[in-house]
């Protein structure tokens, strides 16, 4: 019976496309650098955590990526091959192209547009462009009705290599008009059936891709893989929108919004083989007797960067390890050893055990058998879940600042000078020879500004401030790079998948009429505190309907009085505050109490007071970045920070943040109060592994470092 019903189990079947190849030709756009890591982070997490196995998952490297090999492999590989009921995932990465006609709205659905992949850009040859309404008839044409198309291309009119400091993924306006189609007679609509697209950004819209170390990837890819490591069932398009989010509109605002197409509106995906394994990474192999291989791919660039290596990690067995996190709760599972990062090339990662296993604790000198079964149980280990457990925290942190492309020699000359003699500035590089954390670049002749990596403007200058010599511009520029590093400190400790902490947070919006029932704008709840409560409330989408799926960037009306919903699940007081940038540009921090105990044991909270002026959203339609901070400590450097704001000065016990409860403070300077963060939470760091001097290890059972965006409209 067993074989019976493997020979009737569902085979699933994926074509990944990495696309965006020049040859070199004069006049040749520039090949992008992240398509074939594209390619590879899916195979991944397609493998490891959703059971396709090798032979059913092909595809096509840039340098043969044309219009009939493509072709050729999609008749051999699914047409003649997929069957009825069978899954059948397909992702391209490159550039797209878009040619809308002039009659075309600013804003056109998929249905309204007429968009092309770009398989090789040594120009614009019937053989090169691929119209996707194409790629969806030869979908439809298949078998089954279980299909999924993930288009990691931009679609944006113009064609721009950079955006900032990130390569460009639309070719600008291309492929064939089809005669029939003018301004008096748009193209008929193209319905993508029974399709899920997946898509980094819509019709109009520009898409990126980022450097990680010495590789790039497309940032919409890299956010989709890191949710799909972590699902553990099949709705991952609130991961998916989170970690797009927090890639994506620090960097680019709303100009790259992902897009999820799905027959029947559901945020549903391929439901995980390894129901027990969300997590980091996985573990790929075993090196010598004490080392693992593994891929850690669920984290923030930046976390990967500055924060990977010295951090530890728990395996996960693949099938019931349910929520115990906690290595020391039964020592007789082979899997409860501790993992040091020691090393990082790529997403490979070797990590090294830091805590034997009760199996290798017995014996000094283990016969024949009991070596074999020690091998034995490690070889199990393979294709584990890795769990981040301890953060390694770099004790210093300083910004990156690339040169725009349009700047002069003496212009860059001027600007490097100037930027090294700055405290919160590391390093200068020019723009697309590495990751950075702004550019600095023109908005016309001889005016200058900061942007975001993207190329947003970060901070508005007045036309005197940004007028005149480099040096005098950087000069008034310290309030915005202080800014700017305060929010990388708080990213680089964002770990809101990761956390340990028990709590749950929701952003409603009061609204007015004649049924004024709150409105749900956020939603997120702790997913590893050893025993997290079940939230069986219906829940509602950002439009306010129960059910609906989420909306990408939550919206919020003007005029109206947002509130947080707090909830502790654990016995112990948690500290903490709000803290960011509301959408007025204004460096603020939400406070309960005078030493910042958010919650007690047990309790829930509506926080805080709907008259709070800034909390009554106004101003500019902009968008605004907060972060939630929860720690298990008392924070009170932080507490003293945040009294010295109001005061002015240097008082320990500073007596306007004591007479004043609960409030949202307006703050001059958001850098000494994220650094005095730093401080309260690095004097509880633990010992349980080594690390170097300038790094200290940060248990994901202290604190939470959750980041909250949404756009006043």
């Amino acid at each position: 019976m067993g074989q019976s019903l493997a020979s009737n189990t569902n085979q699933k079947w994926a074509l990944l496309l990495a696309a965006g190849q020049g040859d070199g030709s004069t006049g040749d756009r520039r090949g992008l650098m992240g398509c074939s890591t594209d390619r590879q982070l899916l195979g991944e997490v397609l493998r490891g955590r959703y059971g396709f196995e090798t032979a059913k998952v092909a595809g096509l490297d840039p340098q043969a990526m044309a219009l009939p090999a493509l072709e050729t492999l999609f008749d051999n590989h699914l047409r003649q091959q997929v069957q009825k009921g069978d899954p059948v995932v397909v992702a391209f990465s490159g550039y797209g192209s878009y040619n809308p006609p002039a009659a075309m709205t600013p804003n056109p659905t998929w249905e309204q547009a007429l968009p092309y992949l770009g398989l090789f850009l040594s120009g614009e040859k019937e053989n090169n462009l691929l119209p996707l309404t194409t790629l969806v008839n030869w979908l439809q044409s298949l078998k089954t009705k279980q299909i999924y198309l993930v288009l990691d291309c931009g679609f944006s009119t113009g064609a721009k290599e950079f955006e900032g400091n990130l390569r460009g993924r639309s070719g600008g306006r291309g492929g064939p008009m089809p005669p029939e189609v003018n301004a008096s007679n748009p193209p008929a609509k193209a319905s993508l059936g029974n399709i899920t697209l997946m898509s980094a950004t819509g019709p109009g819209q520009t898409a990126v891709e980022v450097q990680l170390g010495k590789q790039s990837a497309g940032l919409f890819t890299l956010a989709l893989t890191q949710s799909l490591w972590e699902n553990n069932s099949a709705s991952a398009m609130a991961s998916l929108w989170d970690h797009s989010r927090n890639l994506l509109v620090p960097r680019l605002g709303a100009e790259q919004i992902p897009q999820w197409r799905s027959p029947n509106n559901s945020p549903d995906f391929l439901a995980p083989t390894t129901l027990g394994m969300g997590g980091e990474g996985m573990v790929t192999g075993l090196v010598g007797g004490n080392s693992l291989q593994g891929q850690i791919v669920a984290l923030a660039p930046l976390v990967q960067k500055r924060a990977l290596v010295h951090s530890c990690y728990l395996t996960v067995p693949t099938m019931g390890a349910g929520n115990d996190l906690n290595p020391t709760d039964n020592p007789d599972r082979p899997d409860n050893t501790l993992w040091q990062v020691q090393n990082v090339k790529g997403q490979s990662a070797t990590l090294t055990a830091i805590a034997t296993t009760a199996s290798t604790k017995a014996e000094s000198a283990p016969t024949s058998t009991a070596a074999n079964d020690e091998e034995a149980e490690k070889e199990t280990l393979v294709g584990s879940g890795l769990r981040e457990m301890y953060r390694a925290i770099p004790k210093t942190l300083a910004l990156t600042v690339a040169l725009a492309h349009d700047l002069e020699r003496i212009e860059r000359v001027d600007a490097t000078s100037a930027f090294g003699a700055i405290a919160a500035v590391e390093a200068v590089i020019n723009a697309g020879d590495g990751s950075a954390d702004c550019v600095f670049g023109k908005l016309e002749t001889h005016r200058y500004s900061l942007f975001t990596e993207g190329g947003n403007p970060l901070q508005p200058l007045t036309k005197s401030e940004s007028s005149g010599a480099v040096k005098t511009v950087i000069s008034a520029l310290d309030p915005c790079l202080n800014r700017l590093l305060a929010l990388k400190w708080l990213t680089l400790l964002a770990n809101g998948d990761s956390t340990q902490l028990g709590a749950a947070l929701k952003l409603v919006q009061q609204t007015s009429g004649d049924n004024p029932l709150p409105r749900l704008t956020y939603q997120w709840r702790s997913a590893r505190h050893p025993h997290p409560p079940q939230d069986n409330s219906t829940g509602n989408g950002a439009n306010g309907v129960p059910n609906a799926p989420p909306s990408f960037l939550p919206t919020v009306a003007t005029n109206q009085a947002l509130q947080c919903e707090l909830e502790n699940f654990s016995q112990e007081p948690l500290y903490g505050c709000l803290i960011g940038v509301n959408n007025r540009g204004l460096s603020v921090a939400a406070i309960l109490h005078p030493d910042l105990k958010l919650l007690q044991g047990k309790e829930q909270l509506i926080w805080p007071s709907p008259d709070d002026p800034l909390w009554i959203i106004g101003g500019d339609k902009a968008i605004a970045h907060w972060f939630l901070i929860l720690s298990r400590f008392p924070l009170p450097a932080t507490a003293t920070a945040l009294g010295q704001q109001i005061t002015g000065n240097n008082s320990t016990n500073p007596p306007s943040l004591e007479n004043n409860p609960p409030r949202v403070l307006a703050l001059k300077n958001l850098l000494p109060v994220v650094l005095a963060l730093v401080q309260d939470l690095t004097a509880h760091g633990v010992t349980v592994a080594p690390v170097p001097d300038d790094m200290v290890l940060l248990s994901t059972a202290d604190w939470l470092s959750l980041p909250i965006m949404y756009q006043v409209i």
